[in-house]
């Protein structure tokens, strides 16, 4: 009698299963960063919903080049989380390497330096100081490092060791890969803030500008991110502002984790 399924099949549905128990463990040990990314992803659907059907007159090649790209980012958003929480580790820091060329070319053109053709420069602007970070992305996104490519896969059934091909929870990473993916989406939402207020006169509302301010406290507070001390300007101004402002007990409050309803038949 012929298999009811075939290998193909049982192998995804044994991964499926896998990346789900990945994505609550994810969930149980970092509930802030699950937090901030609601917030910062809100921000960036509200901005955009509420100026995506309106006119723009005689729009520039650098103003339909931010358009676009702020666009393919939130179109990339959920793909680019599920692999990070599910444990797709190479394959998230692939499309994290992405994201942060999309939020580099994305000032590339407001201030027209775009080179079409060319990848967009990491370091300089608002990805200042994100040298070693893209650096890192490339050892794990990539297949030439031994090392790194066989400690993304290693597990261990009792005492046997040996590459997994169902997702492995690593918990420091998946911080690490996660809290950048918040950061990027923060970037992007202080880019169209930008935009829209050059095009229409007026950007984030209050809003969506405490939404995406609570998602940065978070990562910051929680120390998944830092600013250099160094770092000087309005930027790292604004976010020490942030800090101080909401480092209170009524920001603890807020930052919480929200109850969630009981999963039918959880008992919990």
């Amino acid at each position: 009698m012929a298999e009811e399924f075939s290998p193909a099949v049982r192998l995804l549905s044994d991964q499926m299963s896998i990346r789900v128990e990945v994505r609550e463990k994810f969930k149980a040990e970092f509930p802030e960063l699950t937090d901030a990314h609601q917030l910062a992803l809100s921000a960036l659907a509200a901005v955009i919903t509420r100026h995506v059907a309106k006119k723009i007159e005689a729009a520039s090649p650098d103003v339909e080049g931010q358009i676009a790209l702020i666009a393919q980012f939130l179109t990339g958003v959920d793909i680019c989380e599920s692999a990070i929480a599910e444990g797709l580790y190479s394959q998230g820091a692939a499309l994290l390497k992405q994201e942060l060329e999309t939020v580099a070319a994305i000032e590339e053109y407001r201030e027209g330096r775009r080179a079409d053709g060319k990848t967009p420069r990491i370091g300089i602007g608002v990805t200042q100081g994100h040298g070693p970070v893209y650096g890192r992305l490339n050892e794990i996104s990539h297949v030439s490092r031994h090392e790194v490519a066989k400690g993304l896969v290693t597990g261990q059934i009792r005492d046997l060791v040996g590459a997994s091909i169902v997702p492995i929870f690593i918990a420091e990473l998946a911080a690490f890969l996660y809290s950048q993916h918040v950061l990027y989406i923060g970037l992007v939402v202080q880019h169209a803030d930008r935009l829209f207020t050059a095009i229409y006169g007026a950007g984030l509302n209050n809003e969506e500008r405490e939404q995406v301010s609570l998602a940065q406290f978070l990562l910051l507070k929680k120390g998944y991110i830092e600013i250099p001390a160094d770092a000087l300007g309005p930027g790292p101004d604004l976010v020490r502002s942030i800090i101080a402002e909401r480092d209170q007990p009524e920001y603890e409050a807020a930052s919480a984790r929200p109850a969630t309803p009981k999963r039918p038949g959880s008992g919990s």
